[in-house]
């Protein structure tokens, strides 16, 4: 069964129902006021992406966010993509700082 989104027409509060395809359209109780005067909605698709997607769309945002070698530029990419990734942010932050550490100390000797 299809999960169909609503609004009150009364106090305007969305909603979503589990619903056959014949139900679609009989009046819906809002579950906040009881009002039966609802409009249905056209629901949001989620798309579902595979880690390759991911990587390549951040990728391709790279390519119009800057200079890739301005150390703001790394950060906010690496932000962006933890999040994509479902990744601690903060952790991603520690690993770019070791490096840009670890890069200092190899080109001071």
């Amino acid at each position: 069964m299809p999960l169909y989104e609503y609004r009150c027409l009364k106090c305007r509060k969305r909603f979503s129902r589990l619903l056959a395809i014949a139900q679609r359209d009989a009046p819906q109780a809002c579950p906040a006021c009881g009002a039966t005067e609802s409009k249905r909605l056209v629901s949001r698709v989620a798309r579902l992406r595979s880690e390759d997607q991911m990587l390549d769309d951040l990728a391709d945002s790279l390519e119009f966010a800057g200079d890739p070698d301005d150390p703001q530029t790394m950060r906010r990419f690496m932000r962006e993509m933890s999040a994509a990734m479902d990744e601690d942010p903060y952790e991603m932050e520690e690993i770019f700082e070791e490096e840009l550490a670890a890069e200092s100390a190899g080109d001071d000797e």
